[in-house]
């Protein structure tokens, strides 16, 4: 329980309230997303490569977790595919500051997003191998609105919105690699780094997807 509440959950909440705090970078993606014109594509070097201090500043705590993460998976062998994740994400964090991109789409996929991830901690929590023996059985209720809770969380987050961004962010940074301008120079391997990256982080949650639905076909079971 100190390792998902006093660390995962914490850390979680840190990164998704300073997403929060700072929504307004990224807000024209969502304003898009209504049906405004709010994201023409002449505006890419503005997403790319304009700085934010508030990015900066969540890409740093969200680097840090992740490397304290890494740490904690490790010892707690939590598997290959989160070694991977972390690997991943901390190298997109890292990009994203030095040398410095992407602020713009920071704020979701290093903040906003977490707030699945910080549900999912809680709910480990009652997990017999991973959380705290008994404590399933004793609060079944609670045990089953956490995981609903989260099944909504990381299906709008991550199912919906992450692949929205996701297309707007490949299709900004094709457009930079494209006009080969000034802002490019010493940020080209990076950019396409990222890209990469962000195909691996979909492939895995798409993986853990395929596993909530498993899980919560399992538990509902117990339910019936």
């Amino acid at each position: 329980m100190a390792r998902h509440i006093g660390v995962d959950v914490l850390c979680c909440a840190v990164v998704a309230w300073y997403g929060y705090l700072h929504r307004a970078i990224c807000m024209d993606a969502f304003l898009h997303a209504m049906g405004k014109n709010t994201m023409p594509l002449a505006g890419y070097e503005s997403r790319i490569f304009t700085y934010h201090p508030g990015s900066q500043q969540l890409l740093f705590l969200f680097l840090t977790y992740q490397a304290k993460n890494m740490v904690d998976t490790i010892v707690w062998n939590d598997g290959l595919l989160f070694i991977v994740h972390h690997l991943l994400a901390g190298g997109v964090a890292w990009g994203g500051m030095y040398p410095g991109v992407a602020h713009f789409y920071a704020i979701f996929f290093m903040g906003l997003s977490e707030i699945s991830t910080g549900i999912l901690c809680i709910l480990a929590n009652f997990d017999d191998e991973h959380g705290v023996p008994g404590l399933g059985d004793a609060f079944p209720n609670l045990k089953a609105a956490v995981a609903v809770l989260f099944v909504i969380a990381f299906i709008i987050a991550r199912s919906i919105v992450w692949p929205y961004m996701s297309m707007h962010f490949v299709r900004d940074v094709q457009m930079a690699i494209k006009a080969d301008g000034p802002q490019l120079q010493g940020r080209k391997f990076t950019l396409r780094g990222m890209m990469y990256c962000l195909v691996g982080l979909s492939f895995l949650q798409f993986i853990w997807l395929i596993q909530i639905f498993i899980m919560a076909k399992v538990e509902i079971g117990k339910l019936l």
